[in-house]
């Protein structure tokens, strides 16, 4: 009978290129060693070999290990071969009765639980005893040891492992073609390019859904049949995010709001700088933006109908970059599946900072209790405030966040409230679909003494206001590859 193989994670390294703290960095929530426990922990191996540094006390507090064993490389300097010693004898005294040891990085997050059960399931052969899965972008990770690759082990030098000797005996080594990709971290750019692939695929699983279930197109202007829904006084003093935003406002500044709406920040932010340009592609929006501006008299917002990053006819009315000092979003940005080159477009507009606001969640999350019920399927989640907080931090932007506590979503009156979750489950008045909504409705709405409605099942999600400099990054973002 063949004992299960166990694993190796070689976690030593120093990080130097990525700046230290690497393994601790984190992507979709977790840190980067976390994901790769949890994929072997998927695959079948919750208790490997964790081979750490210098930086070891840091990383136990940080990671769930499950049943996984820790020992420490004394002399990480020594480079990746000294890990793989080390980790290779602990696996084998632990366990004597091992015939093979998966060899795994802990700088990748992407390793794949299929690919590993596909190392495992791999017939024994001491005269080839190394395993080796071969991506399609030609990366040979991770790898899979027999006992009899032992003396390859001991011979290992330096910090590229196995690699040479890989290459030098390739009559002992047996190649599996496996999909996908299992990228190293190495340096910050390429945690950055994983975000935008989270970011982008998450937009993208989103907007899939929407199309598998929508009954009703979505118009030239989506928020036509909402809009009153985003109208504020621009003189309120009750917002605690608005306040939020007035202290990092400067009387003689212009601000570039990007998705302006109906001006829930945009008029506000008038009564305090010099001049707002107010951006959104929606008419409605900005009709209801121009009302607002005429009964609050309001004379200093330049508003400019179209999309973000600009085309040429946007860019033709901005005028050249730096078209503002600040650039803000508020609640734009979480169906953006380009989100890189869209904040790189953000921060080559403001000559001072950037700002957002988000969500913990997006704000189409209240509709998500009426999901199941409607159409037989949790909501497909969009990115927000956590994923753009990772992202500009592994940026290098050093962003600056203010929490303030969420509220409940209050609408006006019930069919205020049915012409929302229309539009956010996609139902035709009078379908089977639209049937199941109204009656979600009853079942799942309070009504207030004022004829308001809240939903309580719905979840209250915090909001950040996030400013960062546009003029400390260390990365080029350009360089990445397109997200989409």
């Amino acid at each position: 009978m063949i004992v299960p193989a166990s694993a190796i994670v070689l976690a030593a390294g120093a990080g130097r290129r990525f700046g230290g703290g690497k393994l601790l960095a984190h992507l979709d929530g977790r840190p980067i060693l976390q994901h790769v426990l949890d994929a072997l922990a998927a695959a079948g191996i919750d208790d490997p070999v964790v081979v750490l540094g210098d930086d070891e006390a840091t990383v136990v507090a940080e990671v769930e290990w499950r049943s996984a064993r820790r020992v420490r490389n004394p002399r990480p300097a020594r480079g990746l071969s000294s890990s793989l010693k080390i980790g290779w004898n602990a696996a084998l005294a632990a366990n004597p009765a091992l015939r093979s040891v998966l060899v795994v990085l802990g700088d990748q997050p992407r390793l794949d639980p299929d690919v590993v059960r596909t190392l495992i399931a791999q017939p024994l052969d001491p005269g080839r005893p190394i395993v080796v899965a071969r991506h399609l972008d030609g990366a040979r990770n991770p790898v899979r040891l027999e006992r009899e690759a032992g003396p390859l082990v001991a011979a290992a030098v330096g910090d590229r492992g196995l690699g040479p000797l890989l290459d030098a005996h390739p009559e002992l080594v047996r190649m599996v073609d496996v999909d996908g990709r299992n990228p190293d971290i190495d340096a910050p750019e390429d945690l950055v390019q994983l975000l935008a692939e989270s970011w982008a695929a998450s937009v993208q699983a989103n907007a899939t859904q929407v199309e598998r279930v929508r009954e009703v197109p979505d118009g030239r202007d989506f928020y036509a049949p909402v809009t009153r829904t985003f109208v504020a006084d621009p003189a309120r003093s009750d917002d605690a995010v608005l306040v939020a935003l007035l202290d990092l406002a400067r009387p003689g500044e212009t601000w570039l709001d990007i998705g302006a709406g109906a001006g829930r920040y945009a008029l506000p932010l008038a009564r305090r700088v010099r001049q707002v340009i107010a951006l959104d592609s929606s008419r409605s929006m900005l009709d209801a933006l121009r009302a607002g501006m005429v009964n609050a008299n309001t004379q200093n917002v330049r508003v400019i109908e179209g999309r973000w990053p600009p085309d040429e006819d946007v860019r033709a009315a901005l005028g050249p970059d730096p078209v503002a000092d600040v650039a803000l979003i508020a609640h734009v940005g979480y169906d953006i599946v380009e989100i890189v080159p869209f904040l790189r477009a953000m921060e080559r507009a403001a000559s001072r900072r950037c700002v957002a606001i988000l969500m913990d969640e997006s704000p189409a999350s209240v509709a998500a209790p009426f999901w199941p019920l409607v159409h037989g399927e949790p909501r497909s989640p969009l990115p927000a405030l956590p994923r753009l907080l990772e992202l500009l931090d592994a940026s290098g932007s050093g962003p600056n966040l203010t929490r303030v506590v969420g509220e409940r979503r209050r609408w006006t009156d019930r069919e205020e409230l049915v012409a929302f979750l229309r539009r956010q489950l996609w139902t035709a008045p009078g379908s089977p679909a639209d049937e199941r909504l109204l009656t979600a409705v009853e079942d799942l709405v309070e009504t207030g003494a004022d004829g308001s409605v809240i939903v309580p099942t719905a979840p209250v999600p915090g909001i950040g206001v996030i400013a960062w400099g546009t003029n400390n990054h260390q990365l080029e973002y350009d360089s990445l590859r397109s997200s989409g």
